[in-house]
Parts: structure tokens; C-alpha cells; sequence
């Protein structure tokens, strides 16, 4: 009851509920639901909301239509370009790129490129890796630029981080966290470094 599509605070949760759709195969009501995002940007004057409707539409009509799917990805892709926002752009890139697949594969390649590119600058790995798998299935070497995880903290180096933060020592974070004092110097030395 929430999601009515004349409310502007729930725009992201309408998006979210078209992709929920789409990944159950509903995509009847993630188009409307794309739809229904691009007439609420368009009734007020908001060009970030009718982006996000035009992906959502794009990504619903992959299946069916590929050419009219394209055309809403790319105007999405120009408005997220436009205002600035990289991570949704990437993000737009690739699913871009996977409605392309082999169907142009000079266009998806470069478009699966550009989104690699996009998510290593930002650091996010987890895209990064999903774009340079589409660029391999694509039959297109994918070489992630440097090793991964550089300059960003593992899960455990964080946990070491915020014991750091309590004022506890070595000994005692080694102790907290069940590791032996020297992998715990081995955290603080990653960390300070």
C-alpha cells in the first residue's frame, strides 16, 4: 500500500519491486511498473525518476523486445551520464551490455568495458567481477586493472579497525577475535599501511 506510484519516497522500493518481478518472471508488471516511474519523473519534473523508470522498462522488455529495450536503457544511461551518478550508470552499462550479448557483441563488449572500468574506479568489486565474466563469455579478455581489494579493508581487517577504535591492544584484540598475535600485527600493519 506503501509503493502508490504518486509518492516520490518510495521510488526506489517501486524500482526494486519491477526488478523483484523481472527475476520471477513477471515482467508484465515490472513494465507497467517502469511505466508508472517514468509518468511520476515526468509529472514532476524529475529527471532521475523517469531514469530509473526507463532502466526498470529497459530491463523488463530485455527478453521480448531488444531494440526497445536498448532505446530506454540508453536514455537511462544518458540521464544517470548527465547527473553525474557513475555507480547507476555502470550499473545501466552493463545490464546494457547483457541485453546486447551476442547479438552485437563490438557494442556489448564496449559497453561491458566501460561499466568494468566504472566499478574499479569506485571499487566495487562485486560488479567489477560480474562485468569482466560477461566480458569473458563474450569471448573478450577481461584483465581487472591491479590487484583486487587494494587500498580496501577485508571483512576482518575492519573488525580489527573498529577494536583499534575501542582503544584495545593487540593482545586483547587477538583474544577477542580468537587469532594468534602475530596474524593480529599482520591486520594492524595492512591497516596502517
Amino acid at each position: 500500500a506503501a509503493t502508490s506510484p504518486d509518492r516520490l519516497d518510495v521510488v526506489a522500493v517501486i524500482e526494486l519491486f519491477g526488478e523483484a518481478e523481472i527475476a520471477l518472471h513477471d515482467s508484465g508488471a515490472a513494465i507497467e511498473r517502469g511505466r508508472a516511474l517514468i509518468a511520476l519523473g515526468a509529472v514532476n519534473n524529475c529527471d532521475l525518476i523517469v531514469a530509473h523508470g526507463e532502466r526498470l522498462l529497459g530491463h523488463a522488455l530485455a527478453a521480448t523486445d531488444v531494440p526497445a529495450a536498448c532505446a530506454h536503457l540508453e536514455t537511462a544511461l544518458a540521464a544517470f551520464v548527465h547527473a553525474g551518478i557513475p555507480y547507476r550508470a555502470a550499473q545501466t552499462r552493463l545490464l546494457l551490455a547483457q541485453v546486447l550479448g551476442h547479438g552485437d557483441r563490438e557494442v556489448a563488449g564496449a559497453e561491458a568495458r566501460a561499466a568494468l572500468s566504472a566499478f574499479e574506479d569506485l571499487g566495487a568489486g562485486r560488479d567489477a567481477d560480474a562485468a569482466a565474466a560477461l566480458m569473458r563469455d563474450l569471448g573478450i579478455k577481461a584483465a581487472r586493472t591491479g590487484p583486487k581489494n587494494v587500498g580496501r579493508l577485508t571483512r576482518r581487517e575492519q573488525e580489527v579497525l573498529a577494536l583499534i577504535g575501542e582503544g584495545l591492544s593487540n593482545p586483547e584484540i587477538a583474544k577477542r577475535l580468537f587469532l594468534s598475535r602475530k596474524t593480529v600485527e599482520h591486520h594492524v600493519a595492512r591497516i596502517l599501511s
